[in-house]
């Protein structure tokens, strides 16, 4: 049985899915929708076309995910018990206030105007790789018969405090140069994705099959994309979807995982120079783009680099023709890692790959909380290598009071802050190699978790969940499996 990505809805700075692949001309990048600070980096902006930047939190996220939704689905209401996998690195949240932030991913709110109104759904979060990491669960279902169609829906909004989070992380540019070795960043975006997933049994034209995503976490010696690229064997690609993001160092990693594990004849593109970051989304919306490529009668425009090659060598896509299988990779700051073949001759791996290895370093930590986990989590560390590493949050953990100075984060409680430091975290402490997701939801959106993780284990996968019950500063911390 293998995994067909059926349709594609897109809400981007390029518009959607129909707007890109008719190779509509790009549009450029545009100025910030806020006053831009005097110290900033960057003060440009991929805004999604035709949302006003005044439009801000569950409003935007709303609009964001309704019209990826309309497009994917092709006007048809799908029925409410159609599962909807939903993924963002940062929910709605329009500041980091306590208030606000603790119900950026309240899914009630979100979910308005769409078949599954009134539900309450958790959130994977992973930073860059969220959406990967909801179309890995996604895929695991449907091959548990779960069900026989579902929707992985990703997003992420543009808002000004998002943007001087990056700031104090150092890693906005308003001249992204990927793969480059002045490379110092990114532009942000921000994007609506939906993927319509379906089981099928044989392969045919109108058919995109899924192999993977493969998921790994970054240990000490940053190896977690070199291995997931290793477990895929996705074959003969002839195109590479990576990140690019900078800083050059990061960008570093990824070439030379890169090349380890890929014929360095093999081009690279990126969505970043025509979409922005758009954060927890960009990984999905790497996936979008690969099922549009094979589709589409020639090259896409959105595809195209300004630079002949990265600073190894390595040619980067100048979309002279059709690509038919194309490899899509995410390496996130957090050091959650992903990989995916899309493409008629990829096959399906119902299975993932964890061990255990020397335990990684994970530096001084701030937040109460994320101490108590470190100092636990030895100790509940499972005789067997899980599949899954799971962990539960009924809310988003909350900023220490000394997290801010001059009324912004500090880079620490920046990574700390984001829901999916805390999976990896647990890896680090334990030493695991393997996929390690947060899904972030209160005791209803609990539910939907327990019911999937059982399907998942249905099929075979050995699942250890963690979860975080409580909120603001009031946490208890429940190991199993």
């Amino acid at each position: 049985m293998k995994v067909a990505i059926a349709s594609v809805g897109l809400a981007t700075a390029q518009g959607s899915a129909s707007d890109i692949s008719s190779g509509a001309p790009l549009r450029p990048v545009r100025e910030l929708p806020w006053p831009a600070d005097k110290w900033a980096t960057c003060r440009r902006s991929y805004s999604a076309v035709g949302i006003e930047g005044s439009i801000a939190g569950s409003d935007r996220w709303r609009l964001l995910a309704n019209r990826a939704l309309e497009e994917c689905l092709g006007g048809k209401r799908p029925s409410r018990e159609t599962p909807l996998l939903l993924a963002s690195c940062n929910g709605a949240a329009a500041g980091f206030n306590p208030q606000v932030w603790r119900h950026a991913f309240a899914s009630k709110p979100l979910l308005e105007g769409t078949p599954w109104e009134g539900q309450t759904l958790p959130v994977f979060s992973a930073s860059c790789n969220s959406g990967s990491h909801a179309l890995h669960i996604g895929g695991q279902l449907l091959r548990a018969g779960y069900a026989d169609e579902l929707i992985v829906l990703a997003v992420d909004i543009l808002s000004r405090a998002s943007h001087d989070n990056f700031e104090v992380l150092r890693v906005l540019t308003d001249e992204p140069t990927p793969w480059q070795s002045e490379s110092s960043g990114f532009i942000l975006g921000e994007a609506g994705v939906a993927l319509r997933l379906v089981r099928t049994e044989y392969e045919d034209e109108g058919a995109t099959l899924l192999d993977g995503p493969m998921l790994a976490s970054d240990l000490a010696d940053h190896d977690g994309l070199s291995r997931v690229l290793s477990d895929l064997r996705a074959g003969n690609p002839e195109l590479i979807l990576g990140q690019g993001t900078g800083p050059f160092e990061s960008d570093g990693l990824e070439l030379c995982a890169l090349r380890a594990n890929v014929s360095d004849l093999v081009p690279l593109a990126t969505p970043l120079l025509h979409f922005g970051h758009t954060l927890g989304a960009s990984s999905l919306l790497s996936v979008a783009l690969a099922v549009l490529a094979r589709r589409s009668p020639g090259a896409l425009p959105a595809l195209q680099m300004a630079s002949q090659s990265a600073v190894d060598g390595r040619p980067l896509f100048k979309g002279h023709a059709r690509q038919d299988n194309i490899l899509v990779t995410c390496r996130a700051l957090s050091g959650a890692c992903a990989a995916a073949g899309i493409g008629r001759s990829c096959g399906s791996r119902p299975r993932t790959v964890s061990g255990w290895r020397t335990a990684g370093e994970h530096g001084p930590l701030m937040h109460r909380t994320l101490r108590r986990v470190s100092a636990e989590a030895l100790r509940h560390r499972p005789e067997t290598p899980p599949d899954v590493l799971v962990v539960g949050m009924e809310e988003p953990l909350m900023p220490d009071e000394r997290a801010s100075i001059g009324g912004r984060l500090l880079p620490s409680a920046v990574l700390e802050l984001t829901p999916g430091f805390v999976p990896q975290l647990i890896a680090r402490c334990w030493g695991f190699t393997g996929a390690a997701l947060c899904l972030v939801g209160d005791a209803d959106a609990d539910r939907t978790t327990n019911e999937m993780m059982r399907a998942c284990e249905a099929g075979g996968l050995r699942v250890s969940r963690i979860i975080l019950r409580g909120g603001m500063d009031d946490r208890s911390i429940e190991w199993s499996g």
